[in-house]
C-alpha cells in the first residue's frame, strides 16, 4: 500500500511539473537576509515645528557584490508598493497625516528597456525631498519614521515585453524580492 502512495505522488509531482506553465524566475534569488539593497533614511535636524518642512534623504545602496536593475518607478512614496513611509508616536501606534504618500506609476512602458536603472555595487540612488511636517503628523510629540521598499513590477512582466532585450536576463529587482526595511530616524514636533 505504502509502494503504491509513493508511485502515486511520483506520477502527480511529474505530471505536475509538465502541465504547469512554467513560470520565469528573475535572474538572482535574493533573501532578506543576503539581499543586496539596503535602504537609509536621514532627516535634517531631530525637531521641527508643526509648520516647518522636513527635509528626508532616501537612500537605496547596494551592498552586494553584482549589479541590481531597479524600475525607476519603484521609488515614488506609496502605501503599499515602491517606497512605503510608516510613522508612529511614542507609544508605537501608527500615525496618519493629512496627505497620503500615494503615487501610481503608470503600467511599465513595452520595449523601454531604459526605465530600469543599473544599481553598481557600493553605489546608491537617493531622493532628497521636502515633506511638510503638518502633512506627515497630526500635532506635537515624538515620533519615529521608517520606510520600505518593494518594487511595483512582476518578473513575468520583463520576459513578456522584453524577451528579446537583454534586460530581461539581468538581475531586474521584482515583487517577488524580499521587501527592505529601513533605519527607524526620530523626529520631535513642537507647537
Amino acid at each position: 500500500m505504502q509502494k503504491c502512495w509513493l508511485v502515486l505522488l511520483l506520477v502527480t509531482g511529474v505530471f505536475t511539473c509538465i502541465l504547469l506553465p512554467a513560470r520565469n524566475t528573475p535572474a538572482r534569488q535574493w533573501t532578506r537576509s543576503s539581499s543586496p539593497l539596503q535602504l537609509s533614511l536621514k532627516a535634517d535636524r531631530g525637531a521641527y515645528r508643526i509648520s516647518d518642512t522636513l527635509h528626508l534623504e532616501t537612500r537605496l545602496t547596494n551592498i552586494g557584490k553584482e549589479d541590481v536593475y531597479i524600475w525607476e518607478w519603484d521609488l515614488c512614496w506609496n502605501p503599499a508598493r515602491g517606497l512605503t513611509m510608516r510613522i508612529v508616536d511614542v507609544r508605537g501606534k501608527d500615525v496618519q497625516g493629512r496627505v497620503l504618500l500615494d503615487c501610481v506609476p503608470p503600467p511599465p512602458r513595452e520595449g523601454d528597456v531604459y526605465q530600469f536603472f543599473k544599481l553598481p555595487p557600493q553605489r546608491f540612488y537617493g531622493l532628497d525631498e521636502d515633506f511638510k511636517v503638518s502633512d506627515l503628523v497630526n500635532g506635537p510629540g515624538e515620533y519615529r519614521i521608517a520606510a520600505s521598499f518593494s518594487s511595483f513590477s512582476s518578473s513575468d512582466w520583463p520576459s513578456k515585453y522584453l524577451e528579446k532585450d537583454p534586460i530581461a536576463k539581468l538581475p531586474l529587482w521584482t515583487i517577488e524580492e524580499p521587501r527592505i526595511m529601513s533605519n527607524r530616524i526620530r523626529i520631535v514636533v513642537k507647537p
